[in-house]
């Protein structure tokens, strides 16, 4: 397998100068491994891959998994050009929104008070699939699904495919106690809270256990988390545990603060990956930037 990003950043795009080697687009990632085409997510990346799919002139059939549909994970969807040529195919996955269906979620975006073109006027065939947690094939490529945590639902996927294996945990914050702070003394079910939390994040830490690559939510430094807590984002230092109790291969920091430079990029990149190298399993950190391309 490879995995190549055509969008890198959190919450929204964040174009200019100060973010061209980073780059500034949302959240896409593309799985190259075997005959079919899998894309991760329809942040504003997704224009740029629609073009690249179009230009050899051909039907293309596309598998689009939404890990949720928060905006940044989805906007790029309307730009996305093969939606619009007749003879393709696109079949998209992910959770069920809250008071949505993915469907109706996704094409929220596509009515006239919001854009030109309604979601019913789309050329293609657009199939949609509502995924729980379980395991399913896209050709030679297996599948599974981990529910994570964050404000709406959310999905990781990983995958697998000639031995490797890649997971993409999408939005993502550790599960803790938000009532710990304002308990009282005779709280009987913190302990009852901490033990369901440790079992949740334990979940997290099985599903990723031994990926050779995982491409990890986080957006903050560890100062920065401290007066976000809740967002439902991670910081450095909860991915990089949560690589080393995985004993993952290889950590891709991904979904980028948009206020963080390539300056500020570099230098969390060069913290992380000091930080990995003396953790137990020794495993490699990588800042995903836009174009990269990273077998797997």
């Amino acid at each position: 397998m490879k995995v190549k990003f055509w969008g890198v950043r959190g919450s929204i795009p964040c174009p200019g100068t100060g973010t061209a080697k980073y780059g500034g687009n949302t959240s896409c990632i593309q799985v190259l491994g075997g005959q079919e085409i899998v894309v991760l997510d329809a942040g504003t990346g997704i224009r740029e891959l629609g073009l690249q799919l179009m230009a050899a002139k051909k039907p293309v059939r596309v598998h689009m998994l939404i890990t949720h549909t928060h905006w940044d994970h989805i906007q790029g969807f309307p730009f996305f050009t093969p939606i619009y040529i007749p003879g393709n195919e696109l079949f998209i996955y992910g959770p069920r929104a809250l008071e949505k269906s993915l469907e109706e979620a996704l094409m929220f975006q596509m009515q006239y008070s919001y854009f030109p073109v309604r979601g019913v006027e789309l050329a293609a065939r657009v199939k949609f699939t509502e995924l729980g947690e379980e395991t399913f094939n896209i050709g030679d490529l297996e599948v599974s699904t981990k529910s994570m945590n964050h404000p709406i639902r959310v999905l990781a996927f990983k995958f697998k495919h000639k031995g490797k294996s890649v997971i993409y945990t999408g939005d993502n914050e550790p599960y803790y106690d938000v009532l710990a702070e304002r308990a009282r003394p005779m709280d009987t079910g913190i302990h009852r809270r901490s033990e369901f939390i440790k079992e949740c994040n334990q979940r997290v830490v099985d599903f990723c256990h031994n990926a050779d690559m995982l491409i990890a939510d986080s957006q903050y430094t560890d100062q920065e988390y401290e007066t976000k807590r809740g967002w439902g984002h991670s910081s450095i230092s909860h991915v990089l545990s949560l690589s080393q109790e995985s004993e993952v291969k290889k950590l891709i920091l991904f979904h980028h603060e948009p206020t963080h430079d390539d300056k500020q990029l570099e230098q969390i990149e060069r913290q992380a990956q000091a930080r990995g190298r003396k953790m137990k399993g020794k495993f490699k950190v990588v800042s995903a930037r836009e174009g990269m391309v990273l077998d797997v």
